[in-house]
């Protein structure tokens, strides 16, 4: 199978939301987080949230260490950063996956999520990254100021997450 059948074959079974297929792809762990990672960026929402939950569902069966999966977080927290030069305007979501399933991570990485929940255009991800990490039984630690902006945002999806995250917190 050439290059451009085996990026259309992951395509389709995350396409078809065949999770177990895409976490068990016969590639090397880095290939599928690169792909993963570039249809973070596809043109197609439908394609980007499932890059989103396949992430958390190959983090939860990555073989081997946390340096892979490290590497790829450190990777989407730069990817955040004007100066990396290409936004992933989906990383909040991701990064909320991989550490849900991967709890391991989440004392290193868990507490940088919070400061996007003031920073444009990651507020929204942020709030539902944070939800996700809550409802997996992880305490984020979440000042009340940095999550008043949302309980009133204009946006109603913005202040359901917050009001979602407020709760899951307590």
């Amino acid at each position: 199978m050439d290059r451009r059948e085996r990026i259309q074959r992951f395509r389709d079974l995350l396409r078809a939301r065949d999770w177990p297929a895409v976490a068990a792809f016969p590639a090397p762990p880095g290939w599928v987080l690169r792909r993963l990672l570039s249809f973070l960026q596809d043109p197609s929402p439908g394609l980007r949230w499932r890059a989103v939950l396949a992430l958390g569902r190959v983090a939860e069966t990555l073989p081997g260490d946390e340096a892979a999966l490290r590497e790829f977080v450190r990777s989407l927290f730069w990817s955040m950063n004007d100066e990396s030069g290409n936004l992933c305007r989906m990383a909040p979501e991701a990064l909320g996956e991989i550490l849900r399933a991967r709890p391991p991570l989440r004392a290193e990485f868990g507490p940088l999520l919070p400061q996007y929940l003031v920073e444009e255009p990651f507020e929204t991800g942020a709030l539902w990254a944070l939800c996700r990490l809550a409802e997996a039984g992880c305490r984020p630690e979440v000042a009340p100021a940095q999550l008043a902006p949302s309980l009133h945002h204009p946006d109603p999806r913005r202040r359901g997450l917050a009001r979602r995250l407020q709760r899951a917190l307590g």
